[in-house]
C-alpha cells in the first residue's frame, strides 16, 4: 500500500490550515472591536433646587469622559417638549411643574444617558433666606474682639503644667442657623446643611463646598483646632427652594506657664526648653486665605539672678524659632531674638521680657507646602546659672 498521502488530501490540509489561521486572526478582530468601553456621564444642573417660573437653569455635562479617548457629542431633553446640545447648554421653564430633563453622552458605540428632575414654582413663589448666628470671644486677658461679622473663639490654657511642652488644645464652636427664614408663613425650612470645610472635597464630588459636615438648625462643631476656617450653611424649605451663606470662624489660643527653671550652660551645652504648636498658612486661591497672622512668645524672668557664682549675675534667655520639629532633617531657623541687647529687654526694673513676634509673611516664607504644621520655640540660657521663668505664653492670633 502506498503511504504517501493523496493530492486532494493535501489539498484539504491546507485549506483547513488556512482557515484555522483566519478564524484565529478574526477572532482577534473580534474581540479588539469588542473591547471599547461606554463614557461617563457628569450632569449637573445650577440651581440644583425648585427654580421659579422665567429663571434660567445652567446644565452641563463637564467631567463626562470616553475611557478610550472617543469623541463625544451630547444632546439634552429639557422635559418640556425643548432640545438643546453641547457640553453646556441653559433653558428657561415658562410653565409651572414638575420636568425630566435628560443628558446622552453618545461615543462611537454607545450612548449613555442620566435624568434629573426639575421642580418649577410659580414666578413669586417665597423663597428661604439663609443666616448664621456670630459671636466673639474676648480674649483671655480680657480684651474686647475687632468689629465684623464672624466667629471668634478662643482657647485659654492659663495655668499649663511644664510637662505640657506640645500644644494640642481643641475647642466645640456653636452652630446656630436660626435666625434664617422661610419665605412666608405657608411655607418652613425642612433641612439645615453645615459645610465646616468649603476649601476642602470631603464628598469626593469634585465640588469643595457643597459636602454636608453636620445637619440641623443648631449643633456643636467639636474637636476644632486653632486657625481660620470658612463654613456654609445651606437651609432647604419645603418647596425645594434653597439658599446658602458662609461665614469666617477665627480660633485664637493662649496657653502660659508659671514658675519654672530652665537650666545653665553646662558641659551638655546651653539650658534649652523646647515648645511645639500647631499652625495653618495655606493661600487656596485668591478670594480664600486660611493662615496664621501673628505668633507672640514671651519669657519674663529676673533679670538678676540671686544666687550667682560665675559671671555677670545678669540673666537672659532666648527664643529660636523654628518651621519644623527640630528631630526633622528639613527644618530650619526662622528668626531668633539674640540681636536684642539686654537693656532692650528690661520690661521693668526688675524684670526681663524676651519676646518674639512672627507674622505671616514669615509662615508664608519658610511654609513647606502643608495645611496644618506643628512649628517649634526653644527658650534657651546661655548663663552659667540656672534662671527662674516668671512666665512664659504663646498666643496664635488668626483674627
Amino acid at each position: 500500500m502506498d503511504k504517501h498521502p493523496l493530492p486532494f488530501m493535501r489539498r484539504a490540509t491546507v485549506l483547513l490550515t488556512a482557515s484555522l489561521f483566519l478564524f484565529t486572526a478574526l477572532a482577534g478582530c473580534l474581540e479588539t472591536l469588542s473591547s471599547d468601553s461606554p463614557p461617563t456621564v457628569t450632569m449637573n444642573v445650577s440651581p440644583s433646587g425648585t427654580v421659579k417660573v422665567g429663571d434660567t437653569v445652567q446644565f452641563s455635562a463637564t467631567g463626562s469622559s470616553d475611557p478610550d479617548g472617543d469623541p463625544l457629542s451630547f444632546n439634552w431633553k429639557f422635559g418640556d417638549g425643548d432640545v438643546g446640545t453641547g457640553q453646556t447648554a441653559s433653558h428657561v421653564y415658562n410653565s409651572q411643574g414638575a420636568f425630566t430633563a435628560e443628558l446622552c453622552v453618545s461615543s462611537t458605540d454607545f450612548e449613555i444617558c442620566e435624568e434629573r428632575e426639575i421642580i418649577v414654582a410659580a414666578a413669586d413663589a417665597a423663597e428661604p433666606t439663609a443666616s448664621i448666628v456670630t459671636y466673639k470671644d474676648s480674649s483671655c486677658q480680657g480684651d474686647d474682639p475687632p468689629s465684623g461679622t464672624f466667629i471668634l473663639a478662643w482657647i485659654c490654657e492659663e495655668e499649663m503644667d511644664t510637662s505640657d511642652e506640645s500644644i494640642d488644645a481643641t475647642t466645640t464652636i456653636q452652630l446656630d442657623g436660626s435666625d434664617s427664614s422661610a419665605g412666608d408663613a405657608s411655607t418652613y425650612i425642612t433641612d439645615y446643611s453645615w459645610d465646616l470645610d468649603t476649601y476642602i472635597d470631603s464628598d469626593g464630588d469634585g465640588v469643595t463646598d457643597n459636602d454636608v459636615d453636620q445637619t440641623g438648625e443648631a449643633t456643636e462643631w467639636t474637636n476644632v483646632w486653632p486657625g481660620e476656617y470658612i463654613i456654609k450653611l445651606t437651609v432647604t424649605d419645603n418647596q425645594g427652594f434653597t439658599d446658602w451663606i458662609e461665614a469666617h470662624v477665627f480660633v485664637n489660643y493662649r496657653g502660659a506657664w508659671a514658675e519654672f527653671t530652665i537650666d545653665s550652660n553646662g558641659t551638655s551645652g546651653p539650658g534649652t526648653v523646647t515648645f511645639e504648636y500647631p499652625v495653618v498658612y495655606q493661600k487656596q486661591h485668591s478670594s480664600q486665605t486660611h493662615s496664621i497672622r501673628y505668633v507672640t512668645i514671651e519669657a519674663v524672668y529676673p533679670q538678676e539672678d540671686d544666687d550667682w557664682a560665675v559671671g555677670s549675675g545678669q540673666n537672659r534667655l532666648d527664643l529660636y524659632a523654628y518651621n519644623g520639629s527640630q528631630s526633622d532633617s528639613d527644618t530650619e531657623e526662622m528668626v531668633n531674638t539674640t540681636h536684642f541687647t539686654d537693656e532692650d529687654m528690661n520690661c521693668d526694673d526688675d524684670n526681663r521680657c524676651t519676646e518674639l513676634t512672627l507674622r505671616t509673611t514669615q509662615f508664608r516664607n519658610f511654609n513647606d507646602g502643608d495645611f496644618t504644621m506643628l512649628w517649634t520655640v526653644d527658650l534657651v540660657n546661655e548663663k552659667f546659672t540656672d534662671a527662674t521663668v516668671k512666665s512664659f505664653t504663646i498666643t496664635l492670633e488668626y483674627k
